[in-house]
């Protein structure tokens, strides 16, 4: 009876970490597919990790085992500052050298 209780659990630890398995590699095999699709959930999603930030503001920085929080940004139109040269005593483009 020992040995039918103890191939059982080794039959369902077995089929657990068969189920782990499966489920790593069918989200590394979809991972492609979901970025193409520009899938929102793999922000949130516990089968992927975010190593780099490719398109981010400046700034942005990636902290492990924090939950993701989305901050809404407050449109600000601000108008181009103007250019101008820097202000010095006029010179001549050609100064002739005398002997």
């Amino acid at each position: 009876m020992e040995a039918l209780v103890g191939w059982f659990l080794i039959l369902i630890l077995t089929g657990v970490i068969v189920l782990i398995g499966w489920l790593q590699w069918n989200s590394y095999h979809t991972l492609d597919q979901r970025i193409d699709q520009l899938d929102s959930t793999l922000i949130e999603s516990a089968g992927t990790r975010v190593e780099k930030v490719l398109d981010a503001p400046p700034g942005s920085v990636i902290v492990p085992y924090v939950a993701t929080s989305m901050v809404p940004v407050q449109n600000m139109v601000q108008a181009p500052m103007p250019v101008t040269a820097p202000v010095s005593e006029p010179q001549a483009a050609v100064r002739l050298v005398q002997n």
